[in-house]
């Protein structure tokens, strides 16, 4: 398949937005994004531009009939309540998600099978969903790319930490990128398998100076096997 055509890179990426890619199919596209740059710029685009949209929605309240709705599915209630009004918000929303999906729908496929060098795969986002990092591990070393999203620091580093899953104290792993791309080491005596979660803090320049975070943790994230199960 070839990933360098234009059409192709814009739909893939909508669908990874919007939450249609699923699965292995969505940790295969996380993948390729560390393979073809213009495929982060896509997502990077689709990020901004959905955010833009959602921000043009009025705050209103959902209508009674929708949780009623919810409660009904859940087995707290007989039957749903009707409601009488229009919910304009709901037809706006509707409209958007159309508009996306037609997108989408310009090119449905399968993506190839994963890269066999690449052990593992993390994307740091912040709370809007947007990427900040992809992370991308081969045996010890991790291959970190910072996005246009990364809020960038002039007095602090950001410092990622692994969080060990039997629950021990958190391990440095380096200092991230504030823009473009930087390979970390990982000591030969870590086990990236036995890791519950990745973890992001804010630290003076050059680090923290103690062997666990000092500053505020602002972003976790997972580190996902890359090899198809």
């Amino acid at each position: 398949m070839n990933y360098q055509i234009t059409e192709l890179q814009h739909a893939l990426a909508a669908r990874f937005v919007i939450g249609s890619m699923r699965g292995s199919a969505r940790q295969r596209f996380i993948r390729l994004q560390m393979q073809f740059p213009r495929l982060r710029d896509e997502v990077i685009f689709w990020e901004q531009h959905l955010n833009e949209l959602t921000q043009q929605i009025p705050t209103q309240p959902a209508p009674q009939s929708a949780w009623a709705s919810i409660q009904q599915r859940l087995g707290w209630d007989a039957a749903p309540t009707t409601s009488s009004g229009k919910t304009s918000w709901w037809a706006w929303l509707s409209s958007i998600a159309a508009a996306v999906l037609l997108v989408v729908l310009v090119q449905q496929t399968l993506l190839t099978e994963p890269t066999p060098s690449t052990d593992r795969i993390a994307v740091i986002q912040n709370e809007s969903a947007r990427t900040l990092w992809l992370i991308e591990q081969r045996d010890q070393q991790l291959y970190v790319s910072a996005t246009a999203n990364v809020d960038p620091l002039t007095n602090e580093d950001y410092q990622l930490w692994m969080l060990p899953a039997n629950g021990e104290a958190p391990i440095s792993l380096g200092l991230l990128p504030q823009q473009g791309q930087r390979t970390l080491t990982v000591p030969a005596e870590l086990d990236l398998s036995q890791v519950a979660a990745l973890a992001v803090s804010r630290e003076p320049l050059g680090g923290s100076p103690e062997a666990i975070p000092t500053g505020p943790v602002v972003f976790t994230t997972d580190l996902l096997s890359a090899q198809k199960t």
